[in-house]
């Protein structure tokens, strides 16, 4: 190991992911970068987590373990915050994985730009696919400054909202953890992290894997996921007009408005539970404060402001025209709920025989 390098704390949050995890673990232990402190949280896991991770520390003296009960993805990285030692900090999900120079590359791109925050490009794993996750990433290496980093978190193009694929300067989380019980927790403290970096530095070499996963929690389309970008974007309202940047807060504005069209459709055939009442309830009163501000925020299409201007003066009109597709599928859903299994059978069944029945005689009708 070589301690002439400063520590980078890497934090691997671990839930239920044991068909994942020694790839992400073999990815971590043979970085070309030597001196890690490697601290893996198990969140509660109920499979073979544990024993895997187990076997890891007992074979890599730079793995901290710790088991704590099931809390949340912040809590396990707030928890990894809170044992790390390293000037730096880094986030990797355990179902991805990093290339073998992946914190080599990082490291020396953040030293030689004299920046607070380093990205390389990734790419994204779905089953035996693979590809870029970012096709038009710059060329090359490009800095960018607070302000201009700002602007382009907002956009969501280069500077990206989760916290993985970075090596972050630790003192930049000072007073700063993720959010508790919140989806999308990366982007409710990312624009904070980037306000306090005086430089950021971006490469296009692609140095992390994205596992993509049909499970995941924040791809799930649910009214409490909706809820929670939703509260993420007006709380970045707030904090960019405190900081000067109205440009910024009001496309964060446009963005919770995209956030609030996305629940309708989640509402229509849906038992709706009393939590998810509150939410929609939130999400109605602070829209009725822009029906009179249609014309000021700035659409960045025609049709983008036709259609959030039809959704906020006829939600009718707006479910007929624009989520007829979204609706149809909860439609189904909402009738195989309706349907006990037991009379599913007993129709399937009927109509079985009814089929017997009208076959000739001597026809096979299976």
């Amino acid at each position: 190991m070589d301690n002439t390098l400063p520590l980078i704390s890497v934090i691997v949050p671990v839930y239920n992911t044991e068909a994942y995890l020694i790839r992400c673990l073999d990815s971590i232990i043979v970085q070309t970068y030597c001196n890690l402190e490697i601290i893996i949280i198990n969140d509660g896991s109920s499979d073979r987590c544990p024993v895997i991770a187990e076997e890891y520390a007992k074979k890599d003296r730079r793995i901290c373990l710790v088991h704590q009960e099931n809390a949340g993805v912040s809590e396990s990285r707030n928890a990894g915050m809170r044992l790390s030692h390293g000037s730096y900090l880094s986030f990797i999900d355990s179902d991805d994985f990093i290339d073998p120079d992946y914190y080599e590359t990082l490291y020396h791109i953040l030293c030689s730009s004299n920046a607070d925050v380093s990205i390389c490009d990734n790419r994204t794993i779905n089953f035996s696919v693979v590809r870029p996750l970012s096709q038009d990433f710059p060329e090359g290496v490009t800095l960018f400054s607070g302000n201009e980093a700002l602007t382009e978190l907002v956009n969501d193009k280069w500077l990206r909202n989760y916290a993985w694929a970075k090596l972050f300067k630790k003192e930049l989380f000072h007073d700063i953890e993720f959010p508790k019980d919140r989806t999308f927790e990366d982007m409710a403290i990312m624009h904070e992290i980037f306000y306090r970096a005086k430089t950021i530095v971006i490469t296009n070499e692609i140095k992390y894997n994205y596992t993509l996963r049909k499970d995941a929690l924040s791809s799930s389309m649910t009214i409490c996921n909706q809820y929670h970008r939703f509260l993420t974007h007006i709380e970045r309202v707030s904090f960019f007009e405190n900081v000067n940047r109205r440009d910024l807060a009001l496309k964060e504005i446009i963005e919770a408005l995209h956030s609030a069209m996305n629940t309708v459709p989640l509402t229509v055939f849906h038992f709706t539970t009393h939590q998810e009442k509150e939410y929609l309830r939130a999400i109605k009163t602070w829209m009725a404060h822009y029906k009179d501000k249609l014309n000021t925020l700035p659409y960045e299409t025609a049709s983008e402001a036709k259609t959030i201007q039809r959704f906020l003066t006829s939600h009718t009109f707006f479910m007929v025209r624009s989520s007829s597709k979204d609706v149809y599928i909860r439609m189904k859903s909402f009738i195989k709920q309706l349907l006990p299994a037991k009379l599913v059978e007993l129709l399937l069944r009927h109509n079985l025989l009814l089929k017997n029945r009208e076959a000739p005689d001597g026809c096979n009708t299976r």
